[in-house]
């Protein structure tokens, strides 16, 4: 037998908008502000591995989310493998899809997607997203188009991108992860960094020698650090902002030196290495 002709349950607009309007005000009541940060790419995606080599995130967007994961974090939290100390920390959040088309612009994204950062600002972390579940409704009523998108998220492992929205507490999540290197500039120069300038050295960026992003710059002890770098920085040449025109020849820095982490071991690693093996020979493992 068919359904009742007299109720209609899969074709009620107006119903349909109801429900919308009931979700939309819930997560409003309910919900937390965080960042949507989209992701925009420096290089071509990797076809084979599905993957984009150079990341960045250059724009931050205010929303609406509620916190399914309300109690602690999912996953297998801290943890130690065989590659060391592993933080898998994983929670669940779900958008309204009007929303998020009222917030985000639509030459951005028309939905939330995969590899795109949470940034939640009560725990100061920035989560990436793992999975887009456009179905979390059902076609409720009829509607083909989602009410919302359920969100699975994981804590971010930072692996070099560049984080660059203009927002300082979200920015320095990068700056304080990437490998940069500090460099003591000379007295003399002129001008003054901006923050994630390109810098470089050479006739011009397109024929540079060297390139990065500042990270860091402070005038009075003129110290500068470079992250994201690309080529060796020589002392004794000039450092030139590519926006700024800001030029300071360089009086020292080491390039293994992890301005960002006072525990590496770079510098040791090669003094001990150097006791080994004699790197200025053409061939320290023997003649071919």
């Amino acid at each position: 037998m068919p359904t009742s002709v007299y109720f209609n349950n899969q074709g009620a607009t107006r119903e349909q908008f109801l429900v919308e309007d009931l979700i939309i005000e819930s997560i409003r009541n309910h919900g937390i502000d965080v960042y949507y940060l989209p992701r925009s790419s420096q290089s071509s995606l990797d076809e084979l591995f599905g993957d984009d080599p150079v990341k960045s995130y250059n724009s931050a967007y205010k929303i609406d989310m509620y916190l399914e994961t309300f109690n602690d974090f999912e996953g297998n939290q801290e943890f130690f493998s065989k590659f060391g100390l592993e933080i898998q920390k994983a929670a669940k959040v779900a958008v309204a899809r009007r929303t998020f088309e009222r917030l985000v612009s639509p030459n951005i994204r028309l939905l939330p997607k995969e590899g795109d950062l949470i940034y939640l600002p009560v725990q100061d972390k920035l989560m990436e997203i793992k999975f887009v579940e456009e179905e979390k409704n059902f076609f409720q009523l009829g509607k083909k188009a989602p009410y919302m998108y359920g969100l699975s998220i994981e804590a971010f492992r930072y692996n070099g991108e560049l984080i660059n929205t203009g927002m300082s507490e979200i920015d320095k999540i990068g700056d304080n992860n990437a490998f940069s290197v500090e460099y003591t500039l000379e007295a003399g120069g002129s001008g003054t960094y901006d923050h994630m300038e390109i810098v470089y050295q050479g006739a011009s960026l397109n024929a540079a020698t060297a390139k990065g992003y500042v990270a860091a710059w402070d005038q009075p002890s003129r110290k500068m650090r470079v992250r994201n770098a690309k080529g060796i920085f020589n002392a004794g040449e000039a450092v030139i902002g590519y926006s700024t025109g800001a030029s300071w020849n360089i009086e020292s820095g080491n390039t293994q030196e992890d301005a960002t982490d006072l525990f590496d071991d770079n510098v040791r690693i090669e003094t001990e290495a150097d006791n080994i093996l004699d790197f200025t020979e053409a061939n320290p493992f023997g003649e071919p």
